[in-house]
């Protein structure tokens, strides 16, 4: 089984406060030197009109003198003029300037803002505003900078901000609404500020600063960009452009923002980004439709990806990684594909949630391969409902999956090495859990239950599962007794069941009981092949005839899965039963191109983690030829591997070489795609 070598990237975490941080250098570059040279260039500019109280104006009346007013009337022509104040902002006071409601025209100039650390306030806020200049101003010793909400034609240049959070915040439910000249000669924590306005069919690539906002934009390629501790890259209204191979991240744990955000942009291609240590998420769509987010790294974010009322995407093919949610889909998120995603940890750092679904409905959860998750591989949380969860790998975890929500429908998947494979968390009535289907799921060596039901649980329908280990005599299902066990004359499979089956139609005659559980299957099933097919990400993969001339001069021909995807690579023997090994087929992890073996970590290895049995492997080389081959150890976290180059490993039952007679001088022959 292959783990974290198809990362691209690594990125070393550590925890501090209960903070997600990486080792590196001071991100903030907070100077003494440089904050007064911009107050003296700002002196420069306009003589200092004193101190003064922080300024609140709501609307149009409020432009006075003891608001700071210096001159002028509010028109075009002789805009109000707020300039040369030096604002210190008391503890517990949000904002340093705050105007709102303002029809008429004004400049903020020079002002020189210190203190403003409250989390939900900033510096300078601007709301329901137009026709307003913010230039020449300062803001240090604060948590955030400029706020600008629900305003258009705001200007905002040469100011110097150096903050704790956000430098720039720009906040609108329409196109016009994010219509603003902020020009580049501001800057934020002593990176230039980025703001690009209707721009169509553009190229934005080789930024390196805090921030990036693209707004009201089409057709755009953003790519090979570097945003680093501070407000991330933001989209609002962008459609149809492809946002690739950026990085954006924080070195030190500052309240910054998500990674990337997409707010109401659709038709996007977001891909192949490195997203790590970022506060919040890494990703985050809000009010955000059709876009696809393809084969991102998404490391070590409080969140790797939040979906929230947005419908219709399509997450495939991302490495998750030590992400205390992995990804979240909610406030009313329809038609979204999560799929053929990897959700692990890394360097001992834990996901505690996989994926949450939470009030959100129909959406299709497929082919992730989810390990080692604190709490929960797969939550169904409050008002989850109608979501499909299929052919997903769920391994050694706490639970395997949290139910809350109903009318889900699960099936196909491998639940395995967890302390209990599904809990319906208790809700105390409110609500009862109901109308979740669960059919075709293979437990496999969950330590405590396979299967806990609530007692606020009813309805629930469970047929065609595979429970194995000594269910019954262990009492390793809960059902307080109103949910149903056998389904158009099916029920499930339970491996210490012994009944008989006299009429030979494959289920056993007598009911299975388990007391005091309250479980009644009528119809149990007695043999466990269709397992099979029922195993998770490991039954999608195609299988194909190999063929092996060995050293012998023979032709030896092998049933393998092929594995050529990260995450397929990646999941491997991962969580498979042992009861089920006896005849499966090997698998074939092929990297598209030779790849380098070794000891080094970014060279490819094997790991035996979760794999309860021993394997040989033999590594290929591009043409075929036999580099190398071992027998791991089951359970073992040592490293497989060899000291060269492979593009193949061919993974087998233990003992298979040696009697095959596959050795040095033998051969991988490949089957054409589609034979065998």
């Amino acid at each position: 089984m292959h783990r974290y070598n198809d990362l691209k990237y690594v990125v070393v975490v550590f925890r501090v406060d209960g903070i997600m941080r990486a080792k590196g250098v001071n991100c903030m570059k907070r100077t003494v030197f440089l904050f007064l040279l911009g107050v003296l260039f700002i002196a420069s500019i306009v003589a200092a009109a004193g101190s003064h109280d922080p300024i609140t104006i709501l609307g149009n009346g409020d432009f006075t003198a003891e608001n700071g007013v210096i001159s002028g009337s509010g028109t075009v022509e002789d805009p109000y003029l707020i300039a040369g104040w030096e604002i210190s902002v008391p503890s517990g006071v949000p904002y340093g300037v705050k105007v709102e409601n303002a029809s008429v025209s004004f400049i903020l100039r020079g002002l020189v803002i210190s203190g403003a650390m409250e989390a939900q306030g900033a510096a300078v806020r601007l709301g329901f505003v137009s026709s307003a200049v913010i230039e020449d101003c300062t803001v240090g010793s604060s948590m955030n900078g400029i706020e600008i909400a629900s305003s258009t034609d705001v200007v905002a240049r040469r100011c110097i901000l150096y903050v704790q959070g956000r430098g720039l915040r720009v906040l609108g439910e329409t196109p016009a609404e994010y219509r603003h000249q902020i020009e580049q000669s501001n800057a934020i924590n002593d990176y230039p500020v980025y703001y690009l306005y209707g721009k169509d069919g553009e190229t934005v690539s080789g930024i390196h600063s805090s921030n990036l906002t693209v707004a009201a934009s089409r057709s755009m390629t953003i790519t090979e960009n570097e945003i680093v501790c501070g407000d991330g890259m933001h989209l609002a209204f962008v459609e149809d452009s492809l946002i690739s191979g950026n990085t954006v991240h924080r070195l030190e744990p500052t309240l910054s923002e998500h990674g990337i955000s997409l707010y109401r942009s659709t038709g996007n291609t977001v891909s192949d980004n490195l997203l790590k240590n970022n506060r919040r998420a890494g990703m985050q769509l809000w009010l955000s439709s059709g876009n696809s987010i393809l084969n991102n790294q998404l490391l070590a974010n409080d969140y790797g990806l939040i979906i929230a009322a947005s419908d219709d995407n399509r997450v495939y093919d991302n490495w998750v990684y030590a992400n205390p949610t992995g990804i979240e889909i909610s406030a009313g998120s329809t038609g979204n594909e999560v799929a053929r995603n990897t959700i692990c940890p890394i360097y001992d750092k834990n996901p505690q949630y996989g994926i949450v679904i939470k009030q959100a409905v129909a959406n299709r959860v497929e082919k992730n391969v989810i390990v080692e998750s604190e709490i929960a591989g797969i939550f169904l949380d409050t008002q989850a409902n109608s979501n499909t969860v299929v052919a997903n790998t769920i391994v050694a975890g706490a639970y395997g999956m949290l139910i809350v929500g109903s009318n889900n429908e699960i099936a196909r998947n491998l639940i395995a090495q967890n302390s209990d494979g599904t809990l319906f968390r208790p809700t105390f009535g409110k609500p009862v859990i109901r109308g979740n289907t669960f059919y075709n799921n293979v437990f496999t060596d969950n330590s405590h239950r396979h299967i806990s039901f609530n007692d606020d649980s009813e309805g629930n329908r469970l047929y065609r599962n595979f429970f194995l280990g000594a269910v019954i005599s262990n009492v390793r299902i809960y059902d307080p007794g109103r949910n149903t066990w056998t389904v158009s004359g099916e029920g499930n499979f339970w491996e210490d069941y012994d009944g008989c089956d006299a009429d030979g139609d494959g289920f056993g005659d007598d009911p299975v009981l388990v007391l005091p559980a309250g479980v009644n299957d009528t119809a149990p099933l007695l043999s466990p092949t269709g397992a099979r097919n029922d195993l998770g990400v490991l039954s999608t993969l195609e299988e194909r005839v190999l063929a092996v001339l060995t050293e012998g001069g023979n032709k030896v021909q092998i049933a393998a899965l092929i594995a050529d995807e990260g995450y397929e690579r990646f999941v491997g023997f991962r969580g498979f039963p042992a009861l089920l090994i006896e005849d499966f087929p090997g698998i074939l992890f092929d990297y598209g191109e030779e790849v380098q073996g070794g000891p080094g970590p970014t060279d490819k290895a094997f790991t035996m983690e979760k794999v309860p049995f021993p394997l040989d492997i033999a590594f290929f080389d591009r043409k075929g030829a036999l580099v190398g081959s071992t027998t791991m150890e089951a359970d073992s976290s040592d490293r497989y591997t060899v000291n060269s180059l492979f593009q193949y490993a061919l993974e087998l039952q233990s003992g298979s070489l040696s009697a095959w007679g596959i050795g040095a001088d033998s051969r991988l022959i490949l089957p054409e795609e589609g034979e065998g």
